[in-house]
């Protein structure tokens, strides 16, 4: 594995149950919450690859949450 997938893998352990439970409250449904969840951390895995400069990884995810589950309303 190359430094910048353990890197991430260290943020994704650091915020997995916290964006979680971000989106359960809002959403009530453990299913679709683990789906926008893994959703959530794929897109930031993408940008994060991508060499988007984020200065922080945790209101940058949770801004990406927020969103999905405001998608997921429309």
């Amino acid at each position: 594995m190359d430094t910048s997938n353990e890197q991430f893998s260290h943020i994704y352990d650091q915020y997995i149950e916290k964006i979680y439970r971000f989106v359960y409250l809002k959403i009530s449904s453990q299913e679709v919450a683990e789906d926008i969840t893994s959703k959530v951390f794929l897109k930031g895995f993408e940008a994060y690859k991508k060499g988007q400069e984020i200065k922080n990884m945790g209101a940058f995810l949770y801004q990406i949450a927020r969103n999905s589950v405001i998608d997921h309303y429309r």
